[in-house]
Formats: structure tokens, C-alpha cells, sequence
């Protein structure tokens, strides 16, 4: 579909006249929008409005193709083309004088996003940001790519015009094309309630489909790299939705080598150089196998998962080196100390991410030279700085732009074989690190920091929930059930609107703003859960269950069974989209699957369970690889292996001891109901007078226990 207008527009390429770019301080329409990225290029000479049908309208009046341009904030190839081509006046001149030109950030439009970004992998395969994408008046795209050098993307700009001046007709067949199969990507094929399968029933999924899951793990593995950790290539991206996979698949089908490559990965993301010792949190991948080279920019959602994800494994290694289960626990701490210190706003939410580049270099901000270090340090501090992270050894940056030798600070080996080489032990190693960093991190500040992009986006905010409700769970941290709370708070009194329905985004200068997608909803429905079974607060299970039904009114298909990712009644783009690819963060139709499954428990809804079901296999018809699908392979885990449903009632006092107690120990296969009230369906007829804790299995529960530790007993289940 792709080749024969590719090869048109190579065979019609045009030079353009290339001169000298002058600076023009008249903002264009941007400098009055509130997203950073949209006012960084405010002061472009390129005449860009933000989306609206406003810009469609005219472009369909003066029948003139458009550009659509996609990025973020911290995006560092964004930079670069805005200052190759979109500050140069001639680029500008001639894509004002032939096109209408759109800015948007991915992060606020994730579902215009999605549909450019599907139909630029389909017509290059390969993708990325910025992303731009050459439209018709009526949005479809005919060309696209990511990042273009000037003299590239002028030619390509010319060769498009050409084109349509003299192919109009292969220009609309090829748009057609291209928009049927970004209509097709992703979508799933529900089977029909009527079949063989008894949807909604302990037996609806069965040994051929725990096989299925067993089969893909043993591909997959054959990926892993038993080195380093993650799969064995580079870039390498932290994947939450991987790792917090192969903890549960590990754990529950007593597969040792799953587990044991999740602790190797997690444990060298941690000394890794993608990790940043000094302050906290993790950049957004890293550019070559080791985890050394980061590229620098810091996104929440990546901290958000992480943060729960190092948690869990600290839980589920109870039995791993004492030093590497201190650097877990150290590393789900400082992302959570990290996003507190430097993302919270005074709302509740949290910002949305740090830009990889300082005074115009990636990754200034964070690299250390040994003179700089020598500076600050003390000779000691400076020689166990030195030892410990390879200083101007394994850790330099040979590609820096400097001429001084500059360190991505990583520690090449383990904790315990440092200390050993130190003649110390691990535990003073890291007391003496901490004040090596806490003196780095005092003077890091007094530089020129990365840009912040300071929108909070509800989905976002509500993984960061998710993830210091973990962590306040597994390590007590009552400040990080607090923090989650003010966090979910927000998102239930300022970004719901009175009709219920969600918002996307929130600016301070703004309020609350765009329509929600299915993300923020399956992510506050999630986080909701999260946060009930961590304190047993009603309001936020029945929360739950009221954005639930409002998700199913606005984006579930009938006649599909799935969810569409944009409201149905809402903006009409080129195509309709759905999400159930798992990449960076779960598909939005898996978090919905995995939502309606655990709601159907506390609400007593069958249907919601059922609706599940038939979304999961038709997830499991078109994957075959599952680090594509591993949040819908957890539920697959759950509907395939025993599970249990613990529900306590009684005195606040006795249920939380006894809810502290159950939920020590990593055990992904239980669902969690309490209260001392009957305001759940889970909890009718259960308030007998003291505690009681009912164990029960799909719905049928054993006689009550009164203890913490008779329910252990109870809940220690076999493999079918």
C-alpha cells in the first residue's frame, strides 16, 4: 500500500532554495495555549494553530493540504527539528505559503496521536516524535515520518505538492487506503456471547489457554538478555508492564528463571546510568544495552509504574541478598521522594515530565566531570565517588559535546561486591553514598535545570496513585497513602465533571480541560481499586464502579464488545481507534478488562465479568507475542490459576491489622474487600460482630475465620 506513492513522490522531489533563517519575535496562535510544548514553539516564524476544527474548517475552504506536527515537552528530537527547520524563515515561508500547519502534544491529544502515529507505522514501519504527518483538508494523512532534516523535509513538502497538482486521484486512492487499515490496527475480534466458552464462569478459560501462556513465555525468553537484564537489544526501555508480568507469572506457576531475570533486570536498571542516583527516578530508556546512556528526559508515567513495580519486588524476594532487597526498596523510595520533591502541585496532581536537555545539550544537567566532582567532594568522598561509579573509567560519555571528560554516574557491579572491594559493608556503603549524593544533589540544583512540562494529565496522575499507594502499603509509609489520597482526590472532585464524565488534563492556568479518553478512565478506575484495598475507604470502590459505568455509556461498542479509546459521541477524527497494544504503559482495553473483572467481585456484577472475559479472548486471538500483551496475560493468569477473594469485617482497628498482615506477603492472586459497613455488595450479610475474615472462591465462601493467621492457612492455594 505504501511503496507505489512513496516511489512517486521520490521520482518528483523538488529542491528548494535553502537561505540564512532570521529571527521573528511575533508570536503565531500558540503563546496562547497553556501545554509547554505547544508555547515552545510560539515564536516560531512557522504560522502553527492548535488543533481545532476550527484550523479543519479553513483548510477544507481553501482546499490546502496540512501538516500535522506531534510531539511533547521533553522530547529531544523535537528540538532538533524545531531548530533546524521550523525556526529557519525560508522553511517557515514555504510551508506558510502551501500548507496549513497544526502543532499538537501528544500528551494532551493522545488519541490524535494515535491515529497519525498508526498511519505513519503503516506507511514506514517505524515510529517515534516528532511525528509529522502531510494530511488531506479532511484529515486523512498521505505522508509522514518522524524527525526530518531541513533540506529533507523541504524536498518532501515540495514533492507532495507536486504530486497532487498531478495525480490527484492517486493521491485520494492512496488516502483511502491508508485510513482503512489505521481503521483496522489493533482491533480485536470478541467472540459472540453464544458459544462454547461459559463467560463469566470459573471454567470460561482453561488449560489449552494456560498453555497459551506458557508457550509465550518460552518465546519470549528466548529474547532476554541474561547479562544486563530486559530483552537483549538496544535501545532498552523499562517496560513496568514486562517486569510486574513475569513477578506474577513467576510467582504463581513457580518459574524460577522468569523470576530470576526479573530481579537481574531490575537490579541493573538500579545501578544502571538510566537511573539517576543523584536525585531519584528514571530516564525514559536508555540507548545501548547496559542501562548506561540514558536518553534523558523523565516521564511520570515511567516513575509512576516503576515505583510500585520495585516495591513488589522487594516483597516477592524475601529470600534475596539483604543488600540487593535494600537497593529495591531504596529505589521505589527515591522515585517517590523524587516525584513529591519536584512534581507535585498544589492541586493533588502531579506534573508530567522533565526535558532531556539543558541550555540546549541532552543531558547537561546530569553529567559530572571528575574536576566538578573533586570540587564539591572531599578527597575521601571524592575516592569512594570514584571507585563506586567508574569515574572517568566505564562510566564516561565518550559522545558528550565537551572537551572535559563527562560521567553518566553507574555502578558497574553489585552493592555487595563494591562494598567488598571497599573493605566495607554494604549498609555503611550506602550511608556514606547518601551524603555523597545529598552534596551533588545541592549543587545540581544551582544549575540550569531541564525544562519542565508542568500539565497534569489525569491517567498519569492516577498511575502515580497506583504507585505510592504500593508503596505505602508494603513499606507502612502512611505519608504515601496520604499523598496518594490528595492525588485521587483531585481527580475525583476537580478533573470529574457534574455529568461524571472525566477530564484529560489540568493546567493552573486553565482548570481542567479536554475531553477524557478511555486511559484516564481505566487508570482512575484502577487507581480507585488500588486505593480501596489498600485502606478499605468505601467511597473509592463505589467511585470506581460509577467510572466504570460512565466508561461503558461513552466508549463501549456493543456490537464489538471493546472499547473504543475516544468517546463515541465525541470529536470525529480521520479514524476510530482502539488500544490494546501494551507498550510503555497497559493498553486502555486491558486496564477496562482488568477493571471489569475485579469490580464484578465487589459489586456483585456478573455482566461486567462476563464483558471481561470476551474482551481477554479476543486479545489472546490476535497476540502471539506477549511482551506486546503482558497486562492482559495477568489477567489471563488470574482467570486460568486459582484465586482467592478475602473480605473482613468488624472494628476499623481489627481489619486494618488484619489487611496489614494478609498483604505483607506478594500473593498477585487475591482480591481484597473490608469495611464495617454493608455499602458494598461484597459486604452484605457479612457484618457478624467482631472480625471476621471470609475466604472465598468465585463467590463461594468457607466458614469465617477470626484471625490473620487462620486466613493465611486458608488462602495457601494449589495449580488446578
Amino acid at each position: 500500500m505504501v511503496a507505489p506513492l512513496a516511489l512517486l513522490l521520490a521520482a518528483c522531489q523538488t529542491p528548494i532554495s535553502m537561505r540564512d533563517s532570521t529571527s521573528d519575535a511575533t508570536p503565531n496562535a500558540l503563546i496562547h495555549e497553556s501545554s509547554p510544548y505547544l508555547r515552545q514553539h510560539a515564536y516560531n516564524p512557522v504560522d502553527w494553530k492548535p488543533w481545532s476544527e476550527a484550523v479543519w474548517e479553513e483548510a477544507r475552504a481553501k482546499d490546502k493540504l496540512v501538516i500535522v506536527s506531534i510531539g511533547y515537552s521533553a522530547c529531544h528530537w523535537c528540538h532538533v527539528m524545531e531548530h533546524e527547520t521550523f525556526e529557519d524563515s525560508a522553511a517557515a515561508a514555504f510551508m506558510n505559503e502551501h500548507f496549513i500547519s497544526i502543532k499538537v502534544d501528544r500528551e494532551e491529544r493522545p488519541d490524535v496521536d494515535g491515529v497519525y502515529m498508526t498511519a505513519v507505522q503503516l506507511m514506514t514501519q517505524r515510529g517515534g516524535w516528532p511525528l509529522n504527518a502531510i494530511c488531506l483538508p479532511d484529515g486523512r494523512p498521505i505522508y509522514g515520518g518522524t524527525y526530518f532534516p531541513r533540506e529533507r523535509w523541504l524536498q518532501a513538502l515540495g514533492s507532495i505538492l507536486k504530486t497532487r497538482a498531478e495525480k490527484p486521484e492517486r493521491v485520494l486512492e492512496y488516502a483511502e487506503q491508508l485510513t482503512a487499515g489505521v481503521q483496522q490496527a489493533e482491533l480485536v475480534d470478541v467472540p459472540p456471547l453464544e458459544g462454547a466458552k461459559a463467560w463469566g464462569t470459573p471454567d470460561a478459560f482453561g488449560p489449552a489457554d494456560a498453555q497459551l501462556l506458557d508457550d509465550g513465555i518460552d518465546r519470549w525468553r528466548q529474547l532476554w538478555d541474561a547479562r544486563w537484564g530486559g530483552n537483549d537489544r538496544a535501545p532498552k526501555f523499562p517496560i513496568p508492564t514486562n517486569l510486574d508480568f513475569l513477578l506474577h507469572y513467576g510467582t504463581v506457576r513457580n518459574d524460577q528463571a522468569a523470576l530470576d531475570h526479573t530481579l537481574n533486570t531490575l537490579l541493573h536498571m538500579e545501578r544502571g546510568g538510566i537511573h539517576d542516583h543523584i536525585g531519584g527516578g528514571f530516564a525514559r530508556y536508555s540507548v545501548d544495552e547496559k542501562w548506561h546512556i540514558p536518553h534523558f528526559e523523565k516521564m511520570l508515567y515511567d516513575n509512576a509504574q516503576l515505583a510500585g513495580t520495585f516495591a513488589r519486588a522487594w516483597q516477592a524476594f524475601p529470600e534475596a541478598r539483604a543488600s540487593d532487597r535494600a537497593a529495591l526498596r531504596r529505589v521505589a523510595l527515591g522515585i517517590v521522594d523524587f516525584v513529591r520533591r519536584e512534581w507535585s502541585h498544589s492541586s493533588g496532581g502531579f506534573y508530567s515530565a522533565l526535558d532531556a536537555d539543558s541550555e540546549g545539550v541532552e543531558g547537561k544537567y546530569y553529567v559530572w566531570t571528575a574536576e566538578e566532582l573533586r570540587a564539591i567532594l572531599t578527597e575521601e568522598e571524592y575516592r569512594l565517588c570514584e571507585q563506586a561509579y567508574a569515574v572517568d573509567g566505564k562510566s564516561a560519555w565518550d559522545e558528550y559535546e565537551s572537551e572535559a571528560t563527562a560521567n553518566v554516574l553507574m555502578k558497574w557491579s553489585s552493592d555487595k561486591s563494591i562494598a567488598t572491594s571497599l573493605d566495607r559493608e554494604p549498609e555503611a556503603l550506602r550511608r556514606e553514598l547518601e551524603l555523597v549524593h545529598a552534596k551533588l544533589r545541592a549543587v545540581r540544583t544551582e544549575r540550569v535545570g531541564p525544562g519542565l512540562d508542568d500539565k497534569i494529565l489525569t491517567a498519569w496522575t492516577a498511575l502515580m496513585v497506583s504507585g505510592l499507594t504500593t508503596t505505602g502499603t508494603i513499606f507502612n509509609r502512611t505519608e504515601d497513602i496520604d499523598r496518594a489520597r490528595q492525588a485521587l482526590d483531585f481527580i475525583l472532585d476537580t478533573q470529574r465533571r457534574a455529568d461524571g464524565r472525566l477530564q484529560h488534563v489540568y493546567h493552573e492556568s486553565t482548570g481542567p480541560r479536554i475531553d477524557g479518553m478511555l486511559d484516564d478512565y481505566g487508570s482512575t478506575i484502577a487507581a480507585c481499586l488500588d486505593f480501596y484495598q489498600a485502606t478499605f475507604e468505601t467511597r473509592y470502590a463505589l467511585a470506581a464502579a460509577e467510572l466504570a459505568e460512565q466508561a461503558i455509556a461513552d466508549f463501549y461498542d456493543k456490537a464489538r464488545g471493546t472499547f473504543w479509546f475516544q468517546r463515541m459521541s465525541g470529536e470525529a477524527l480521520f479514524a476510530r481507534k482502539q488500544e490494546n497494544d501494551d507498550s510503555v504503559v497497559p493498553s486502555a482495553n486491558a486496564q477496562m478488562a482488568r477493571n471489569l473483572f475485579r469490580l464484578s467481585y465487589l459489586f456483585n456484577r456478573p455482566d461486567w465479568r462476563v464483558m471481561g472475559d470476551r474482551m481477554l479472548a479476543g486479545a489472546m486471538n490476535r497476540v502471539d507475542y506477549w511482551p506486546s500483551a503482558t497486562h492482559w496475560a495477568g489477567l489471563l493468569l488470574w482467570r486460568t490459576e486459582p484465586h482467592r477473594e478475602v473480605v473482613m469485617t468488624g472494628d476499623k482497628e481489627s481489619i486494618a491489622a488484619a489487611r496489614r498482615s494478609l498483604q505483607s506477603t506478594f500473593r498477585p492472586q487475591i482480591l481484597y474487600a473490608g469495611g464495617t459497613d454493608e455499602a458494598l455488595p461484597a459486604l452484605e450479610h457479612r457484618q457478624l460482630g467482631g472480625l471476621n475474615i471470609f475466604v472465598c472462591e468465585d463467590g463461594a465462601c468457607e466458614l469465617p475465620v477470626t484471625s490473620a493467621e487462620e486466613a493465611l492457612q486458608a488462602v495457601a492455594v494449589r495449580r488446578r
